[in-house]
């Protein structure tokens, strides 16, 4: 379910940010991202994507990431090597993923992120788990 889409969207707090490969909702310890169908996301995008980050919060901001994947598009695995246990802004992810093959992509990315990172089935589990990390307190 797109997060504009569910009723969180109505009692949560959020900016959106809409780019070229998807839309991003802003909230104050943790982002949602949906990249549109059939986009590759890669290095270029992700350092957009960081860039207009970075203006929002500042350098200094711990965030927790959710990748909401309700469409089809494909990403390379090794962007989760750039966000190494040190980096100052993602503490932490969760992938929530719609299908089998989605679920086994992320399930890979799982095996190549050196943070946290969560399999999610929904939104609502993804945002409750993000909400209670104590790296973010």
């Amino acid at each position: 379910m797109h997060f504009e889409n569910s009723l969180l969207s109505k009692s949560l707090t959020y900016e959106k940010l809409t780019l070229d490969f998807g839309t991003n909702y802003l909230f104050e310890n943790f982002i949602i991202m949906e990249v549109n169908e059939g986009v590759h996301f890669n290095f270029d995008k992700l350092n957009e994507l960081l860039t207009e980050i970075t203006a929002h919060y500042g350098f200094d901001k711990k965030l927790a990431y959710i990748a909401n994947r309700v469409n089809s598009y494909s990403i390379d695995p090794i962007l989760w090597s750039y966000f190494d246990k040190d980096d100052n802004m993602l503490v932490a992810a969760s992938i929530v993923t719609y299908s089998n093959s989605s679920f086994m992509s992320a399930s890979i990315e799982k095996k190549l992120a050196s943070i946290s990172l969560k399999r999610s089935s929904s939104l609502e589990e993804a945002i409750g788990w993000v909400q209670h990390l104590t790296e973010l307190r």
